[in-house]
């Protein structure tokens, strides 16, 4: 049955890649339904109300047991890609260099899992933002594989400058110490783990993992062994990166395996099969003292969740804030957004004027590492809507463009000490020229010079005025909206396209 494995791999390939290059696209050659592969990651669907994707991988487990983590988490076909780099100029001390059968961790993984549960249902998501899989190879794509090929692009453009048009000049974010802290640790751990013990990263801190556990030891469709043709040779479990076949008993720990039928091929005795099998042989599964454990592992850890719970949401308030951080459009809410934002950062990459910017502890140590929008380095474009259209957790509501236009994530606010007009005493005038709301207008000042005035009304906080601001610092600063609000709408025809490439005098 090996053409089970190569079918598992051909799908993995499909069904990850294009996740993988969505965080990587800075010339946005991937179509913009490609964003929507995401909705099949478990947590976002969830956080997201996409229901239908998600009772999708529920189903799935439930029938064909945990083809999500061989096939669909990026996180896991990741750590196949490592164990696969490993094992390769080792087939013949293969039974040397692979697994053997380990008993379950329980009181880890379903401490992890009911933590997590427990601390998101009592308004926290720092459990879920910290060990999302989806969530960590974003981070991990966005904050480190990103920031490495835009130098190599860049060193592209002047040589194919002359010739064609494809390679362009790309800004980077610049380094941000705490998600890029993160993302080098996850990549390190699940590397550690994978090559030294396979899949213990999925079957003991994942959560997901954890949790697709509970419905595949009830899978009709699942590798089986046949006790009469199995010799106790052992394998098998050696092939086993889950580490949960136990060739002595003849048994298997499904709430474990995932389904990379890796062990099929290598059974001399075809003793191994999947195949549908209910009720499960008694002999096939773990046994009832794991099973008896595993309740009482996560009975335990439920009580430990709603005992510690409190704490944590209490050391939200340790985080500390300097100015409000300001939310990408579509997040309506401060509450929904720092709930459901699982800190992907698809939103950051996506973003072509880079106003997203990665955090450290902006939205306090519950909303760490969740975007902000700041200014530095661009200003948001009135019609783009890109990063609501492409939240995969529902933390941003898609916008249309009408929308997107008064949808209110800040208001300008005007310094007038720190003014050139005021300062140098002579004209500018270059966040009223830039404004595309014309919320900023010039009014008059002293000596025939006009200095900036900000209607609050019609203000939408894109950071035009903010970003090509020549004073230091800033005269014309953008203050957060605690909860996005609706500005007045424009008149029609009153509207400016802005292109900023200088400063307007």
């Amino acid at each position: 049955m090996k053409w089970l494995k190569w079918i598992r791999v051909i799908l993995a390939i499909v069904l990850t890649i294009p996740v993988f290059l969505l965080f990587i696209d800075f010339f946005h050659l991937l179509p913009h339904d490609a964003a929507k592969l995401a909705h099949l990651q478990l947590v976002p669907a969830l956080l997201g109300g996409f229901w239908g994707a998600a009772l999708f991988v529920v189903l799935l487990t439930l029938i064909f047991g945990r083809l999500y983590c061989s096939v669909i988490c990026p996180a896991g076909v990741l750590q196949d890609v490592f164990n696969r780099l490993t094992s390769r100029g080792v087939k013949k001390n293969r039974a040397k260099r692979y697994f053997k059968y380990t008993k379950p961790n329980n009181w880890l993984r379903y401490s992890i899992l009911v933590l997590t549960v427990v601390a998101f249902a009592v308004g926290s998501s720092f459990l879920v933002i910290l060990l999302d899989p989806y969530s960590n190879i974003g981070r991990m794509m966005t904050d480190l594989v990103r920031p490495a090929l835009i130098p190599l692009n860049n060193l592209m453009v002047p040589a194919n400058a002359s010739d064609n048009n494809f390679f362009h000049h790309i800004n980077s974010l610049g380094f941000a110490l705490v998600p890029v802290a993160i993302a080098t640790l996850f990549l390190i751990t699940i590397a550690v783990m994978s090559l030294w013990r396979g899949r213990l990263y999925c079957n003991t801190i994942c959560p997901v993992g954890t949790f697709l556990g509970l419905f595949s030891r009830f899978a009709p469709f699942k590798v089986v062994v046949d006790h009469s043709a199995c010799n106790h040779c052992g394998v098998c479990a050696r092939s086993c990166k889950s580490q949960c076949i136990d060739s002595k008993n003849s048994a298997i720990d499904h709430s474990r395996c995932v389904d990379c039928f890796n062990c099929l091929s290598t059974c001399s005795q075809s003793a191994l099969s999947y195949r549908f099998q209910l009720p499960a042989k008694k002999a096939d599964t773990v046994s009832d003292t794991v099973k008896n454990s595993s309740r009482r592992n996560f009975l335990i850890a439920g009580a430990t969740a709603v005992a510690t719970a409190p704490v944590a949401i209490a050391q939200n308030k340790l985080g500390v804030k300097k100015a409000e951080p300001i939310m990408p459009p579509g997040a309506g809410t401060r509450d929904n957004f720092n709930t459901k934002c699982t800190a992907c950062h698809l939103c950051v990459s996506e973003c072509p004027t880079q106003v997203l910017h990665p955090t450290a502890f902006d939205y306090g140590i519950m909303g760490m590492m969740q975007p902000k929008m700041a200014f530095n380095k661009g200003f948001c474009q009135p019609d783009c809507t890109h990063c609501s259209n492409v939240c995969p957790s529902g933390a941003l509501v898609p916008l249309t463009r009408e929308q997107k236009h008064i949808t209110q994530v800040g208001i300008a606010h005007f310094t007038q000490t720190s003014c050139i007009v005021y300062k140098e005493h002579t004209d500018c005038g270059a966040c009223s020229e830039h404004c595309p709301t014309q919320a900023v207008s010039m009014v008059a000042y002293v000596d025939g010079l006009r200095i900036p005035h900000v209607e609050d009304a019609i203000c939408v906080g894109c950071g035009g005025c903010e970003y090509i601001c020549p004073a230091t610092p800033k005269a014309i600063v953008v203050h957060a909206n605690i909860d996005q609000k609706i500005a007045k709408p424009i008149p029609k025809g009153e509207a400016k396209e802005q292109k900023i490439e200088s400063f307007g005098f």
